[in-house]
């Protein structure tokens, strides 16, 4: 069974680096097939359609934020430190085209979008079932993901150094609160 899982890992690959290269419009079935060296039929076989490839590259964002999430929060004291912590690394690691392009795409089909609004409940719901000053804390998410969305825009008026500040201080601020 590791040749199918090899495949769909292929699959996602040739697919990310299409949205990151050309854009959103660009991840078709038949561009991603011919990518990842597949038949469409094959591509077909993994993803039924252009839908499910999204609702994957959407999920595929996810769980590489949880697990930065979670590496960090076996070292950090609290959830939301370790949030922020992964939230920079996301910043720093994935590539915004591509994020971007992916959450473009979902966005044609609202629900692709459900899993994000899922996870970020959840993530919500541990932040403050830990911290005394829950408002300090939901602004503190809020200031990381402004960063966030400003960087996958490519609206952000600050500067490397500037962006570093802030994040340092955020996480500063998240470690006083508990």
């Amino acid at each position: 069974m590791k040749k199918p899982q090899i495949t769909v890992q292929q699959i996602m690959q040739a697919a990310l680096d299409i949205a990151a290269d050309k854009g959103a419009g660009k991840v078709t079935l038949d561009a991603v097939a011919k990518a990842s060296g597949l038949s469409k039929g094959g591509l077909l076989y993994h993803f039924p359609s252009k839908e499910a490839l999204i609702s994957a590259m959407v999920q595929h964002l996810l769980d590489d934020a949880e697990k930065n999430r979670v590496q960090l929060a076996q070292t950090d004291t609290s959830v939301l430190v370790s949030l922020l912590k992964a939230r920079r690394l996301f910043t720093q690691s994935v590539s915004g085209n591509t994020a971007m392009a992916i959450l473009a795409a979902a966005a044609e089909q609202p629900a692709l979008l459900q899993p994000i609004q899922l996870h970020n409940s959840k993530v919500l719901a541990e932040v403050l079932a830990e911290q005394g000053n829950e408002l300090d804390a939901m602004l503190l998410m809020l200031a990381s993901e402004g960063l966030i969305f400003q960087e996958l825009l490519s609206i952000s008026p600050f500067s490397e150094e500037q962006k570093a500040k802030l994040e340092q201080y955020m996480i500063n601020r998240a470690q006083e609160l508990k």
